[in-house]
């Protein structure tokens, strides 16, 4: 059942002056206050604190502070995560367990537009063109919905624009406006609590946050999932290779390998916004012009989008590593997908082309991302630097460069060329390698971290991405199986 709450209690100035007189004074009479004193500098939760109080709703900037869970919980709660900071978009696997338990009823939402201005657009429309502080998101269980519909009649009262999902109805609607929040809230409640549900905002209730921090995880991001560790290749950021003149600065046991990509790509386009319309990914720069990117399996370009969420998040740009056993351990955001399966194969080709050096690792690395418009061309296009290195440890157990070929990758005319080669042992590749054929054996891994780069620009410089979002992070981007060992 979606309430339009704004349209419901009456759109008139006068009878919502009147309920909002009427909250107020209610809210004066009331002795309940805010959990904890950092509610004072929230602008949304100040601001309803003391109606909220009226109908027996306490509010909290942090549900899972050590001070609040520490307090008996006897009324409703309306709160904030601190992993949930703003702009934490939710993910597909979130999306999907959201608009799973909803539709069963389970659960409920109330999107809120934080402006009193008034317009003529439709709510969605009006939710997408809003500023990440106006757009909130309340998830809450089903048997707390008398304490939704209270919230949403004050966040009506207050003059924004409010709408209540519950009971099922409207999933992919209440789901778009779920996939696009920039803020993302909860009612905590003992029943919520007891409630057993694979939705963040529910799963996070009734957790303190770790001693010396204010998250619930630990540093790597991981949630206790310990296998999930131990099946990422080793964590490290490329950078800390070293290049021709910096030495190598990683200190882990085992010289790490394989492919890792990371690198942040450069664009002379001042771009502003991230679209994805009729299957296809556009980009919208400050000027108002629409460029369109080159064409690419929407399954690809979703796992692609993944892994920068993930890199950015565990803070590694590592892919994939296959050991001497040919264990193959690959990024989680890749696993058993097309993207992940070529780039493995990939990872097996170094050796074929160089099989004289006395190393057992090698590791592909993106050093430079540049996307432009070449002139006369409807598409943007990308150029890629990349090297393929040889390494072995030293003395100290330190990653070092034994050889490193340098190849530039261009989308526009499909060619990779040979560029350059470095490191103490270079003498010792062979006359007739085949340098075309190694650069070749990679076009693949060039072209991904063309999207890789990409992403990550448009993340780090937060450009805005909400139309089509919620259409892309549904996308299916499972492909074939990634083998135990290769």
């Amino acid at each position: 059942m979606k309430v339009n709450l704004l349209m419901n209690i009456d759109n008139t100035v006068p009878a919502r002056m009147l309920l909002s007189a009427g909250l107020l004074l209610f809210s004066m009479l009331s002795n309940a206050d805010s959990l904890d004193e950092a509610v004072v500098d929230d602008a949304f939760l100040s601001k309803f604190a003391e109606a909220l109080a009226a109908y027996n709703i306490d509010v909290t900037s942090n549900l899972n502070s050590r001070e609040v869970i520490g307090q008996r919980i006897q009324r409703a709660r309306l709160g904030r995560y601190p992993d949930l900071p703003m702009d934490s978009l939710a993910s597909s696997d979130e999306i999907a367990s959201w608009e799973g338990e909803y539709s069963t009823a389970d659960i409920g939402g109330i999107a809120i537009i934080a402006s009193e201005e008034s317009s003529t657009e439709s709510f969605t429309e009006r939710w997408l063109g809003s500023d990440s502080e106006q757009r909130l998101f309340v998830t809450f269980y089903s048997e707390d919905s008398d304490a939704a519909e209270n919230l949403a009649r004050v966040s009506s009262a207050y003059g924004y624009a409010t709408e209540l999902y519950f009971q099922g109805e409207d999933a992919s609607v209440a789901g778009r406006h779920y996939a696009t929040a920039a803020q993302r809230l909860a009612i905590d409640s003992r029943a919520a609590r007891r409630f057993k549900s694979d939705v963040t905002e529910l799963d996070y209730l009734g957790e303190r946050v770790r001693r010396r921090s204010n998250s619930l995880f630990q540093a790597d991001g991981n949630r206790g999932n310990a296998s999930l560790a131990r099946r990422e290749p080793s964590v490290f950021m490329k950078e800390t290779l070293g290049d021709e003149f910096n030495q190598s600065t990683i200190s882990e046991i085992v010289v790490p390998g394989g492919v890792a990509l990371g690198e942040k790509a450069h664009s002379d386009l001042s771009l502003k916004e991230l679209l994805f319309e009729q299957e296809r990914l556009l980009l919208v720069d400050e000027q108002g012009v629409t460029h369109s990117l080159p064409r690419i399996e929407l399954a690809e370009a979703k796992a692609l989008f993944d892994f920068v969420d993930r890199s950015e998040a565990i803070k590694s740009d590592a892919i994939v590593d296959i050991d001497a056993d040919g264990r193959v351990r690959i990024s989680a955001a890749l696993r058993d997908t097309e993207v992940g399966f070529a780039i493995m194969h990939a990872d097996t080709q170094p050796f074929e082309f160089v099989p004289n050096l006395p190393v057992t690792k090698s590791v592909v690395i993106d050093t430079g991302v540049q996307w432009s418009q070449p002139e006369g061309s409807q598409a943007l296009q990308s150029q890629v630097e990349f090297e393929v290195r040889f390494l072995s440890a030293d003395n100290m157990r330190i990653a070092q460069t034994r050889a490193a070929l340098a190849y530039d990758y261009d989308s526009h005319s499909k060619t990779i060329e040979y560029s350059d080669s470095w490191g103490r042992d270079v003498r010792r590749l062979h006359e007739n390698l085949d340098y075309s054929g190694l650069g070749e054996s990679m076009r693949k891994v060039a072209d991904y971290a063309a999207w890789i780069g990409l992403f990550r620009l448009l993340s780090e410089d937060e450009v805005r991405f909400l139309r089509g979002r919620y259409e892309f992070m549904k996308i299916d981007k499972t492909g074939q199986k990634t083998p135990i060992r290769y």
